[in-house]
């Protein structure tokens, strides 16, 4: 049995459209014209944050690296392997979450511990969002987002970008796998889980939880834009992600340098010292001392033991990875 082969023509001049699975949006090679070709989206639910030029991005990266205390002594060493970007589809809402909860939480009041019940009802206004697609680039995708959220990024209704635009774009505009009405369910339904994990990191314990989407704004497509840079340095590739709103680094792998891992080493023998101390101090306070101070210098060891550790994991890897759009 032969597959039927679908012909996607454009809709002003009626040429034959060049498409790939990946596409929701075709512009049309001869009269320029926009085209949607996903059949599980409306053109008016559509809006994009355009992106900067890849001379932009690659601006930041370099000014990132000349800037890094590490990277910074590498730069004349570090080359560019590859630099690509994508139009990334966030489904995004804003409801408001009506609810109620019971839960209960410990109190320490002197040398007591006091568990203490309480109910509470709720009302909160909550963004949320979720991917379009089911299988796609991922590391990446909730830095991007979050930077999407808390900077305010202006959007543009992409039937309003004009032919010029389509010309000049470089980057893929990946399709989406679900329609308005399933991205609906999976908001409502991601917007209860998240305030009940807001709960759930108050409380030391919820008997009962109850929430339900009061009001909700008509989701809308937003695509979002993703660079990635690979780049090499003493024969290892690393990769960078960008927002391309702005051009600004979201993520950095860098490579780990023996002066930092001097440092790693350095924070090692410091934190055993440390607690080989802490630990003798606190043996010889608990026969003579307070509860109080005895918790103080148990919480003293902890930081001691964490730093430690993070140091040992410092010294181990090779890559080092760092948030920088805050």
């Amino acid at each position: 049995m032969s597959e039927e082969i679908v012909e996607y023509r454009c809709n002003i001049c009626g040429s034959i459209l060049k498409i790939s699975p990946e596409n929701i949006i075709s512009i049309c090679e001869y009269c320029g014209g926009l085209n949607l070709v996903s059949e599980v989206i409306n053109i008016e639910d559509i809006y994009i944050a355009p992106s900067v030029t890849v001379e932009k991005i690659l601006g930041e990266f370099w000014s990132r690296v000349k800037r890094d205390i590490d990277l910074r002594k590498l730069a004349d060493k570090v080359r560019i392997d590859s630099i690509h970007g994508w139009y990334i589809p966030f489904w995004i809402s804003k409801m408001i979450i009506d609810g109620e909860v019971v839960y209960t939480k410990k109190q320490y009041r002197d040398k007591k511990v006091e568990v203490v019940r309480r109910r509470e009802k709720f009302s909160e206004e909550v963004n949320m969002d979720v991917i379009g697609r089911r299988q796609v680039k991922s590391i990446a995708l909730r830095e991007l987002i979050k930077a999407y959220f808390k900077q305010n990024i202006a959007l543009v209704e992409i039937e309003k970008l004009d032919e010029a635009w389509w010309r000049s774009n470089k980057l893929s505009i990946l399709n989406i796998e679900f329609d308005k009405k399933e991205s609906e369910l999976a908001l409502r339904e991601e917007a209860i889980d998240y305030v009940r994990r807001r709960w759930e990191n108050i409380a030391d314990e919820i008997e009962f939880f109850k929430a339900e989407v009061k009001k909700m704004e008509k989701p809308k497509l937003v695509l979002l834009p993703l660079w990635e840079i690979v780049y090499e340095y003493s024969g290892s590739l690393y990769t960078v992600y960008h927002e391309g709103w702005a051009g600004r680094p979201l993520i950095f792998f860098e490579p780990v340098t023996m002066g930092r891992r001097i440092l790693y080493v350095a924070g090692m023998f410091t934190s055993i010292i440390l607690g080989v101390f802490i630990g003798s101090t606190l043996s010889s306070i608990l026969l003579n001392s307070s509860d109080n101070v005895s918790l103080i210098i148990l919480f003293l060891l902890f930081i001691v033991t964490f730093l430690g550790y993070r140091s040992a994991k410092g010294f181990i890897s090779d890559v080092r990875v760092e948030k920088s759009w805050r």
